[in-house]
């Protein structure tokens, strides 16, 4: 009976089915997608500074990735060391509630799921905008679908149509997840090809087949449009706007950790399998951001008093908000991927384009099927120690598969769909609704959501060595790396949790015109702690000892 009182029961229910590839993949699907295609050219926007006066030449999302990254390959680092630990289902949730105290815990990792659920919505409508996107740059019509109508729906019905996925289990999700991962993943070595071979010359042509008008023309509209006044900071100030954008990109660097208690050997595959997927991570979008503004950057060059502008930051501009029908620009909005477009078809290879939807929508909607399994077991983990309702801690013992936690992630991805396609903005404009709800503050809010969460996962690392009742814990690891003979996750737990004091900070600067983010961030914090102390006084009322509960990591 004493055991009954502390965890729902002796064991989750949930079965190791993940092997390393498929724990790879799930860092990769979570990470990569939609940032590195829309967000590049979406952050560059409201923060556009003379291309003459680039750092090393590095526009300032390409900096942005280079330094979120290192502060992403420091939090991994923690992150492989407290789960081989630890390798229970809810990752961070488990470490800082065992390490730091449960109420924080808490409080993190619930801003944490909403950070991943929202975004599992927004992904859900992304991947219709790269369909539309793309079969323009395609000469495919598509026009009559291209409506915040059509996306939003688009958005619900994905979101439904992966939650019923993910309902069967991770065998399924991981099989799902393989076949929509090495399709796009194939079409990036073309994609990769033609980025390194654009030419001035291609990519001028593309344009100009496309829509009717140069590169040149696009740079005269965005100055016309005040592009170069635009913004008042300088380059780092232009920066730590990018920062929230690259950031964004990142989420999912750690999702494998949030299902270890369904990978195979996790104490062992965790650590290779995260820095393996981040690495490449990092390459793929610095790699691919550096060709995507070489490309831009090469046309429409323009010599003003404020500085030099181009093609990139003229796009930029004038997509983000979209600006280019009303200027008499027939293009669609700026992703990555469209510079490949533009050079294919000046290049002569106009059948590319043809491939180029595949590629786009695939790495967007690989995204899901993670976004989904990571941000349910959050909820899992959290009823299973009977902080949120027990129910969601419930297993279908057929499927192995918390089928309470998936349904309750989806309604809540709904919140994404309504921002990404902003919907809310067409029919509601100016309503209060909307400063929350919409596709730019949705981006801000899950940053700073993010970056509370991995925060107090980094000092969760920092101090793990040092708390008696998790020193044992980290002695029966199997991973113990040491720097000069010291505990490594010690140093690198301190190193991490500065760099993302330094985010949180940077975050906090550029998103201040977007306070709304911050409420939202207030309220649900308000709303968690209100929800922690119900359940926390109603197990105590029946029993179930707590103490002892956050002294232990679950059962398998």
């Amino acid at each position: 009976m004493s055991e009954k009182k502390l965890f729902v029961r002796k064991a989750t229910g949930l079965v190791r089915e993940i092997g390393p590839l498929t724990a790879i993949l799930i860092v990769l699907c979570n990470t990569v997608g939609l940032g590195w295609q829309k967000r590049a050219f979406q952050w560059t926007a409201p923060a556009i500074v003379p291309e003459n006066t680039y750092f090393l030449g590095l526009p300032p999302i390409v900096m942005s990735f280079i330094l979120v990254g290192v502060v992403v390959l420091l939090t991994v680092w923690t992150f492989a060391i407290l789960g081989a630990a630890m390798p229970r289902s809810g990752g961070g949730y488990v470490y800082i509630s065992r390490i730091i105290s449960p109420p924080v815990g808490f409080l993190a990792t619930w801003v944490e799921f909403f950070s991943i659920a929202v975004s599992y919505g927004q992904i859900g409508v992304a991947v219709f905008e790269a369909i539309l996107i793309y079969t323009r740059i395609s000469g495919l019509s598509a026009g009559a679908l291209a409506t915040t109508e059509v996306l939003f729906l688009g958005g619900v019905v994905l979101v439904v149509a992966f939650a019923v996925v993910a309902s069967f289990g991770v065998r399924l999700t991981g099989a799902l997840l393989n076949v929509i991962f090495w399709i796009p993943a194939g079409l990036t070595l073309v994609i990769y090809a033609v980025m390194i071979t654009a030419s001035p010359q291609s990519v001028t042509a593309g344009v100009q087949a496309l829509s009717g008008i140069s590169p040149d023309f696009v740079v005269q509209k965005a100055l016309g449009a005040g592009m170069a006044t635009s913004f008042k900071g300088g380059y780092w100030d232009a920066v730590n706007i990018t920062n929230l954008g690259a950031y964004w990109a990142y989420i999912g660097f750690a999702a494998s950790t949030f299902v270890a208690g369904e990978i195979k050997e996790a104490s062992k595959t965790l650590p290779r399998t995260l820095f393996t997927a981040n690495f490449f991570i990092i390459i793929l979008y610095i790699s691919m951001t550096l060709l995507a503004f070489r490309a831009a950057s090469s046309v429409g060059l323009v010599h003003t008093p404020q500085g030099d502008f181009s093609f990139f930051s003229a796009y930029a501009f004038l997509s983000y908000p979209n600006q280019l029908g009303s200027l008499g620009i027939n293009l669609p909005q700026a992703w990555s991927p469209n510079m490949a477009g533009f050079a294919a078809i000046g290049g002569g290879m106009s059948w590319l384009t043809l491939l180029i939807p595949m590629f786009a929508a695939l790495w967007v909607m690989n995204d899901i099927p993670p976004f989904i399994l990571t941000s349910s077991r959050i909820l899992f983990a959290m009823a299973f120690d009977r902080v949120l309702p027990e129910s969601l801690a419930n297993v279908n013992e057929r499927l192995h598969s918390p089928v309470n936690a998936v349904i309750a992630t989806m309604l809540v991805a709904f919140i994404g769909v309504f921002s990404e396609s902003d919907i809310l903005v067409k029919y509601l404009p100016g309503n209060i609704i909307t400063a929350y709800i919409s596709s730019g503050g949705a981006v801000v809010a899950t940053d700073i959501w993010d970056t509370i969460f991995f925060l107090f996962s980094a000092l969760a690392g920092a101090m793990f060595i040092f708390r008696k009742k998790t020193r044992a814990i980290y002695e029966a690891s199997a991973y113990k790396p040491k720097i000069a003979g010291f505990p490594a996750i010690a140093v690198i737990g301190i190193l991490a949790t500065i760099a993302n004091i330094w985010l949180i900070y940077a975050d906090f600067q550029a998103s201040a015109t977007w306070m709304e983010a911050w409420y939202l961030t207030v309220i649900l914090f308000v709303v968690g702690g209100l929800l922690y102390w119900f359940y926390h006084m109603r197990g105590s009322r029946k029993g179930v000892d707590y103490s002892t509960i956050y002294a232990q990591i679950p059962p398998e």
